[in-house]
């Protein structure tokens, strides 16, 4: 067998659709594994198809712990695709070899990354087993084989509802019921690695497929061994039955395997708990009785003691005769009887003056690790953040990285990266990811944004507005604006009860929440009062303090004069937009934990530290964006709408008056639980408060388009000048 191009070396593995050999590719030299279809299987159009299929769809992953696809081709007959060649074998090899608890939590944090970034794109695997996992050089992991994968969202499946895809031993329920699936079952399948990786056993046996796909649906999984006791609760969480009881997205996995990833220091034998406490309980006494006796010596020493020139039975030494006892614990101190009022013995207590320096440099100790813990708490490296998500050590040269470069204007203007703590140069080399920008130049307003590291997005224009400009003329801020598309959703809490509710056109929605800088300059081009800012600045912080009359009247201003339609959005348009895409609670996931670090609300978004003395709002966009790019939709300023509260239906009856407007997304003073997309509170529209503010939408004009008419010969058309005119300043503004 020849391919052009390649020299074929050995077969290194071979399965049912196809071989795959070891081969140099000549056009740069390097070694490959070539994936070669059997030509049996040409003939069969579905073969073909998802042959083809897995080229396609690795080709859109760009992940490191997704295999790459170097060339695709077919030549006589053979279809063929040039990967990575992966030399450390797979995970079923090392499984047989035996894993510890640290590796096996390492390779499903790497999987559960790679499928983050495949379910991201829209593509479930299917097909989550030990042969499909292969190790680089360094040891990190691969996930390889997505030739039965296919597309979550799509309604035309490759196979049929009822039919069978997947390997019994790692099929999901849903699966293994020829049911409808989705990224969930990708996650089940890797909690049944997990629990081989760990006890090297699969998770059902039986005699046949359909046996082991009957215990999936119906069969509890054995308990790990006791030792491994800290991973079953996430272990049952992966395998459970249906589907909405397992972790909804990969990151909520990655999420919960590093918190318990040094979970073997909380399992130790009782014994040893026992030792270390009664060695604390022993160390307090120790202390205890230290003190009372400096305290008595003290006393002597300046003559305060002189009515009872005498020690209390706990003699000087008693007080430093210990004796050890290995079985209960370090040490217990005994006190010999004593008979009271025994005169003060001149000699010196040896022992407490090298107790006393013991303690001296334990405080000293104490002291500069707690400054350290404190107020030196420094950034991860942008590598390190990468590694703590995949898994792979920080010092590996695998991950790609993208030179980011800040074009600012002006261009003398400083440069900073908030969340690593790399100094940021032009060119910097970083992994893909969510980075925040501080621009800064004395003369203009800092500027911070959250920006999407890809090789797309590599060099980034942000210019700065100078900070002396009046607030009259023509220096109008406008707000910045993002379109979203139409389409259907789950509106509602989908925990009870949601409505698929369709928004029929296409909108502008505001990207941050309206500022102090935009507000006031409406306030002082008519002569209105400025809202109050409770002390905690202006410029680009969320309006607050104005009631839902005063955001339409600003919002009548602006459409007079820029001569677009700006409205609120209603409740609908709002948590379509603030959704960003998702059916999460929260629009990066279900996960409360998750909210630290990505909004801005009262309890448990932030440490205790901050919720306390600093609960107050955030410039906006100082949060990442929803993946429709807006910022603080969840948290920061609750948000009017344009949509009554206390009348479901007021166009019903014209007459009635609506006295409350829906709020949307709570605020810096909400609870986690109240901050979620569908959240809503109601509030009266005449009346303010320091934690509602607003964004606006705009609308999208709609061209008018012309009846047809007959055209008769005696009633020729007339052209309408007027619009045309309208409609052609309508196609250039938008």
């Amino acid at each position: 067998m020849q391919i052009p191009g390649y020299t074929i070396i050995k077969k290194i593995n071979a399965g049912g659709m196809a071989t795959v050999f070891l081969a140099t590719q000549h056009s740069v030299g390097r070694t490959v594994a070539l994936k070669i279809m059997k030509p049996l299987l040409d003939k069969d159009p579905e073969f073909h198809q998802r042959f083809q299929r897995e080229a396609n769809i690795i080709g859109q992953l760009s992940h490191p712990n997704i295999i790459p696809i170097y060339d695709i081709g077919r030549h006589e007959g053979f279809n063929y695709i040039s990967m990575e060649f992966l030399s450390k074998g797979s995970l079923d090899e090392k499984i047989k070899q035996g894993i510890t608890p640290e590796q096996a939590i390492k390779i499903t944090i790497g999987i559960a990354a790679a499928l983050e970034q495949a379910h991201s794109k829209g593509y479930m695997h299917r097909d989550i087993k030990p042969e499909n996992i292969l190790f680089r050089e360094d040891g990190s992991p691969v996930l390889t084989d997505f030739g039965i994968a296919r597309t979550i969202k799509s309604k035309a499946n490759m196979t049929q509802v009822g039919t069978v895809i997947g390997t019994p031993y790692y099929m999901s329920p849903e699966q293994a019921k020829g049911e409808p699936s989705d990224g969930r079952s990708d996650l089940y399948s890797l909690g049944v690695v997990l629990y081989e990786m760990l006890t090297g056993e699969k998770l059902f046996h039986a005699d046949s497929s359909l046996a082991i796909s009957v215990k999936h649906i119906h069969e509890q999984p054995p308990a790990l061994p006791e030792n491994f006791s800290g991973l079953q609760p996430l272990l049952d969480k992966l395998l459970e039955k249906e589907a909405e009881q397992r972790f909804q997205t990969a990151r909520e996995l990655i999420e919960a395997l590093e918190n318990i990833s040094t979970y073997t220091s909380q399992v130790k034998p009782a014994k040893e708990k026992v030792f270390s406490l009664s060695l604390l309980a022993t160390l307090g006494r120790m202390v205890g009785q230290d003190a009372k006796l400096i305290n008595t010596r003290t006393k002597q020493l300046l003559g305060l003691n002189k009515k009872s020139s005498t020690l209390r039975p706990a003699s000087t030494k008693a007080a430093h005769t210990l004796i050890t006892n290995t079985n209960t614990q370090f040490a217990t101190r005994i006190s010999p009887a004593v008979a009271p009022h025994t005169p003060i013995e001149t000699a010196k207590d040896d022992g407490l003056i090298t107790r006393l320096s013991i303690y001296a440099v334990l405080i000293l100790g104490f002291a500069f690790f707690g400054w350290q813990v404190f107020f030196n708490n420094e950034k991860p490296s942008a590598k390190e953040q990468w590694a703590s998500i995949t898994g792979q050590d920080s010092g590996a040269n695998n991950t790609t990285l993208i030179p980011l470069t800040v074009n600012p204007i002006p261009k003398e203007a400083r440069v900073r990266i908030l969340n690593i703590r790399e100094k940021y140069v032009p060119g910097i080399e970083l992994p893909a990811g969510v980075y925040h920008l501080e621009i800064s130049q004395p003369g203009f307003n800092t500027r911070k944004k959250w920006v999407r590291l890809t090789t797309q997005n590599s060099s980034i224009d942000i210019a700065l507005q100078k900070n002396n400009q009046p607030l009259t003329g023509n220096t109008l801020p406008l707000p910045e604006l993002v379109l979203i598309k139409a389409g259907t959703f789950l509106m509602g809490n989908p925990n009870i009860q949601g409505a698929q509710v369709t928004i029929e056109r296409d909108f502008y929605i505001s990207r941050y929440e309206i500022t102090f800088n935009e507000y006031d300059f409406f306030a002082v081009e008519t002569n209105r009062a400025l809202p109050d800012d409770n002390g905690w600045g202006r410029g680009e912080r969320p309006i607050i303090n104005i009631s839902w009359d005063d955001a339409n009247a600003y919002i009548n201003w602006l459409n007079k004069i820029t001569g677009k339609t700006y409205r609120l959005p209603s409740t609908a348009e709002w948590e379509y937009a603030a959704r960003g895409n998702t059916t999460s609670n929260y629009w990066w996931g279900n996960n409360t934990e998750d909210a630290r670090d990505r909004t801005n609300c009262r309890f448990d978004c932030k440490s205790w530290w901050d919720s306390f003395f600093n609960n107050k709002t955030q410039v906006v966009g100082a949060f990442p964006p929803n993946d429709f790019g807006l910022h603080d939709t969840a948290g920061n300023v609750a948000e009017w709408t344009s949509d009554c509260a206390d009348t479901p239906n007021p166009s019903a009856n014209p007459q009635t008056v609506c006295l409350k407007r829906a709020v949307r997304g709570g605020a810096f003073t909400s609870k986690v639980e109240n901050i979620a997309a569908y959240s809503q509170i109601a509030f009266t529209a005449t009346k303010s408060r320091k934690n509602i503010g607003f964004r606006v939408l705009q609308e999208i004009p709609q061209i008018r388009v012309m009846d047809d008419q007959p055209n008769t010969e005696n009633q020729p058309r007339r052209r309408n000048i007027f619009r045309e005119l309208r409609d052609s300043i309508f196609n250039r503004d938008n």
